[in-house]
């Protein structure tokens, strides 16, 4: 599955998201995902990667093997100093 189509689901759930995508094997079924998004507020861990989870549930039934997921609010990412691309 291209990154572009990942980015798109993801999106799709959570419009505001900054979404990046990496490919952590060299074979673009293990994605390492990072994504922002205000919708996170105040939600637990959890609960934000079973959001994203949700939008890939059938992705990852055919097209991706493994994925790792960073999730957080722009405040928090702003706090951490990440850049966002």
């Amino acid at each position: 599955m291209a990154f572009e189509n990942v980015k798109a689901l993801i999106k799709s759930g959570l419009p505001d998201a900054h979404v990046e995508v990496n490919d952590m094997t060299g074979t673009a079924d293990h994605l390492d995902i990072m994504i922002v998004s205000d919708q996170f507020k105040g939600k637990m861990l959890i609960a934000q990667h079973q959001m994203v989870m949700d939008l890939l549930k059938e992705s990852l039934k055919a097209e991706i093997h493994a994925v790792q997921l960073k999730t957080m609010d722009f405040a928090t990412a702003e706090k951490r100093g990440i850049q966002l691309k």
